[in-house]
């Protein structure tokens, strides 16, 4: 069997975890990231998606896939601009070009949805943000879209795991969140991220025939609250009594139904399994 290309732009930690649930048998991988360094299976290349020759040189090799997945330095509007929508624009202007079969996987996120009264949201969903970094990012996601490539949007929910213990240590310390501040909040581990790219590449078809945009979050959109008083109790810490379960929460609810229709099965289903997995 002929290998198939991958083309990493970006290697982070996604990316890294990607990796390493692939057949380095049957797929030659090419990244691309501002500093070297070493991932086993990857030919790593140093230079800026911003820079459209680094680009180039990477995308006339003629990749099968193209999955672009950038973090921002900082949550500036210029950071997100060259983090999301300069990249975008260069991928799609030389992928068009020169790999005009190439399937584009942009990693996203559900923070291009505004809704804020506990709406449910699916991938048909209105996209409205309000915050100019969520709206740099929809215009990202818009220039994939508008390829002639065959693409898809990946938009994750909160991102948790090793290196990822942001909320762990907010309860270490006992810094709860404000009755008043409650909301839903929706999870996914990123273990489950780098299967579900992997879910993506390795099943194309799924991607390709009508995929368009898929949401990446786990089966419980829970209240903040709720989660910390559970890590909490996993951490042997006093937390503030429960009081009437009239809270109204803001926020709004992730519905991974479509993902679960394609044939992906997670990981962590749900915020206990994956922190649990954490603590432990």
């Amino acid at each position: 069997m002929s290998q198939k290309h991958l083309l990493l732009i970006g290697c982070g930690d996604l990316p890294t975890r990607l990796v390493r649930k692939l057949d380095l048998g049957i797929w030659q991988i090419d990244g691309l990231r501002r500093s070297n360094i070493e991932i086993p299976g990857v030919q790593i290349s140093t230079g800026d998606a911003n820079n459209i020759e680094d680009i180039k040189t990477l995308i006339a090799k003629k990749p099968d896939q193209i999955i672009i997945t950038l973090t921002p330095d900082s949550r500036g509007t210029e950071t997100y601009i060259n983090t999301y929508l300069k990249p975008a624009k260069n991928v799609v202007q030389i992928a068009q070009e020169l790999a005009p079969s190439a399937h584009l996987i942009f990693v996203s996120s559900t923070s291009v949805f505004a809704q804020n009264k506990g709406e449910i949201v699916d991938e048909c969903s209105d996209t409205s943000p309000t915050r100019e970094t969520s709206q740099i990012l929809l215009a990202a996601e818009k220039e994939i879209e508008a390829s002639s490539n065959p693409s898809t949007i990946v938009r994750f929910s909160g991102i948790y795991g090793p290196g990822r213990t942001r909320l762990i240590e907010k309860v270490s310390s006992e810094n709860y969140t404000k009755r008043d501040e409650a909301s839903w909040t929706n999870r996914i581990h990123s273990e489950d991220c780098a299967a579900l790219l992997a879910h993506l590449i390795n099943h194309k078809e799924i991607a390709v025939n009508g995929a368009g945009i898929m949401i990446g979050t786990d089966h419980q959109s829970v209240i903040n609250l709720d989660v910390e008083r559970w890590l909490a109790s996993q951490l042997k810490i006093a937390y503030p009594a429960k009081e009437a379960d009239d809270i109204q929460a803001k926020g709004k609810r992730c519905s991974n139904q479509k993902l679960l229709d394609s044939g992906f099965t997670f990981q962590y289903a749900n915020y206990q399994k994956g922190y649990s997995a954490l603590l432990n």
